[in-house]
């Protein structure tokens, strides 16, 4: 009965936005207003996602990318395979696991990589908690990803940026978006790359795989090559030029980048 009420209600007040009388207008206007922030404050208080979501483009909103912490164990085998293989005898690798959610990836970079120093950074606190609780080896360490702390640990033979660069894919699909320009702008990804480069040994790999941009669009470009052909023909939602407007019929982009010793 509740819920119908409210149901009610809600048709009410979106009946009468469009009413001739400039006076209901104006009152269904602020009765729209004020249900939308009782929706957004119940929200915030009984979904701790959210409220962490929030929090993190509130607080951090400059550095935050994906802001979604969906991840699974072994979630891009071909990848991880590829890798391996790239640094087959190499026993002292140090690798970060750049984005690395509540600590999935890292546990699977330990499988493909058993004797590799492990670094896993995140800027979700939640999910870091979430990490720091897991039984790992000595050699594997979980920080908060900030330039300056990464930069403590680095810099490595491999830097894994799996499903980090992006904003939201599926809602950006959903809604048919085509310029990313005001949502998630080709210059933070780029920025972004720009800053990870630092952190690559020569020879070493960037991989950066599910993202809505190619690391070969950016200023960095000549620095790397593309290690065999490893794209992301998985990535089954819209990807978007160096100008933020969506790219129609395009090849799946390359993922897996080799930095070119200079």
């Amino acid at each position: 009965m509740h819920s119908k009420l409210i149901i009610i209600a809600k048709q009410h007040i979106k009946k009468n936005r469009s009413s001739k009388n400039i006076i209901v207008r104006w009152f269904a206007a602020i009765l729209e207003s004020l249900w939308n922030m009782c929706q957004a404050t119940t929200r915030v208080c009984t979904d701790k996602e959210y409220r962490n979501d929030i929090f993190m483009k509130v607080l951090n909103g400059k550095n935050v990318h994906q802001t979604t912490p969906l991840t699974f164990m072994n979630r891009y085998p071909k990848i991880f395979t590829a890798c391996q293989e790239y640094f087959k005898g190499r026993e002292d690798l140090k690798i970060l696991s750049y984005g690395c959610s509540t600590g999935e990836e890292v546990l699977t970079l330990r499988r493909y990589f058993p004797n590799s120093q492990i670094i896993g950074a995140d800027i979700n606190k939640q999910s870091l908690n979430t990490c720091r609780k897991l039984q790992v080896d000595e050699k594997i360490n979980f920080i908060y990803s900030s330039q300056k702390e990464i930069q403590k640990h680095g810099k490595f033979d491999a830097i894994f940026c799996m499903a980090v660069l992006q904003r939201k894919p599926h809602d950006i699909a959903a809604m048919g978006i085509t310029n990313l320009k005001k949502i998630y702008p080709f210059e933070k990804f780029e920025k972004q790359i720009i800053t990870l480069d630092k952190l690559v040994k020569p020879n070493g790999l960037l991989i950066v795989h599910f993202t809505q941009y190619s690391l070969l669009d950016t200023r960095v470009a000549h620095k790397y090559k593309p290690l065999g052909n490893y794209v992301q023909d998985d990535y089954t939602t819209p990807v978007f030029d160096r100008n933020s407007e969506i790219i129609k019929n395009s090849n799946p982009q390359k993922s897996v980048f080799i930095k070119l010793n200079a």
